[in-house]
């Protein structure tokens, strides 16, 4: 009799177990939404815990954006990281009230390319940016003389903003203003020794005004940031057509098509020296295509010209 009440109580004992082991559970009914509320499906959803050494879990949202995970222990608090294509990641720490079998949380993801606009927007308005955008409106309404002014206010206002002094330095080599450009490259430079702008500018600026040395110093720093850069192989092409070397303008003429098939003077030089290979047909091809990037160019007669006799 003794022993048939212990069995009885054990038994109690181990139905009483699984109750209280479950009350401690939660279920959370997850939604993954965008800012206009809509779902959004294929999201992945990596559960941890800080509580819990080693803990991982994942989910997916089906098309309408939702998922479902059972906490078997909801008294510790959840880390929901959330992740979809085209949204920035979203991090939410949940804590389940133990026993809630239906906890809702909605996870609203924001779009990567309506934060970027809004990061640029913000950004516009900042002290130098917003002058720096000013310029810009400037140069596209053709108006340099105010975007040179609104650079200048940039840099005043945010001395180290570097495509402000870019932009500066390019505007006033085109107004042939050579000594401003040079000192503003060189400023631009300090900031940034490898800006391209910069140095295109300063070596130009330098030649202007006829220092051949500080030209050729800045247009080697170029050609070693920018090797490929269709002007520079242009430009090396034409020392060796100068020298009535057209193996040697060749291969650079060809690289300069490569990188850039529509550059109207590797196109226009590079017609010539087929041409004067004899390659009557390949020159007409150059000449023609020439002609489709660049009919109001500066060669562009010239090559009219050449193609009625090809």
């Amino acid at each position: 009799m003794r022993r048939a009440l212990t069995a009885l109580i054990v038994v109690v004992a181990a139905g009483l177990s699984a109750p209280v082991w479950a009350i401690s559970q939660a279920r959370v009914i997850g939604k993954v939404v965008d800012a206009e509320g809509q779902p959004v499906a294929g999201a992945v959803v990596t559960i941890t815990s800080d509580d819990i050494p080693d803990y991982t879990k994942q989910e997916t949202t089906d098309a309408d954006g939702e998922f479902r995970i059972l906490l078997l222990d909801a008294t510790r608090t959840y880390l929901f990281s959330v992740a979809a294509d085209g949204f920035l990641p979203r991090e939410q720490v949940v804590k389940a009230p133990v026993g809630d079998m239906n906890h809702e949380v909605t996870f609203e993801l924001v779009n990567q390319a309506t934060a970027a606009a809004a990061e640029q927007q913000a950004l516009k308005e900042r002290p130098g940016y917003r002058e720096l955008d000013a310029a810009y409106a400037a140069v596209k309404a053709g108006d340099p003389a105010t975007a040179i002014q609104q650079l200048e206010a940039a840099v005043a206002a945010k001395p180290d903003l570097l495509p402000a002094w870019e932009a500066l330095a390019e505007l006033e080599f085109e107004a042939e203003a050579y000594d401003k450009a040079a000192r503003h490259a060189d400023t631009c430079l300090e900031l940034d020794d490898e800006s391209i702008p910069c140095l295109a500018v300063a070596a130009n600026a330098a030649r202007e005004r006829g220092d051949s040395e500080a030209a050729a110093a800045y247009m080697a720093r170029y050609r070693d940031v920018n090797p490929d850069d269709p002007a520079t192989l242009y430009n090396d092409a034409v020392e060796f057509l100068n020298a009535l070397d057209d193996e040697g303008a060749r291969p650079l003429l060809e690289k300069c098509l490569a990188v850039d098939p529509d550059f109207p003077k590797c196109l226009y030089e590079y017609g010539l020296l087929l041409l004067r290979a004899g390659d009557m047909e390949a020159a007409k091809e150059q000449f023609e295509h020439y002609l489709k990037v660049a009919p109001d160019g500066e060669d562009a007669a010239t090559v009219r010209e050449t193609v009625k006799y090809l």
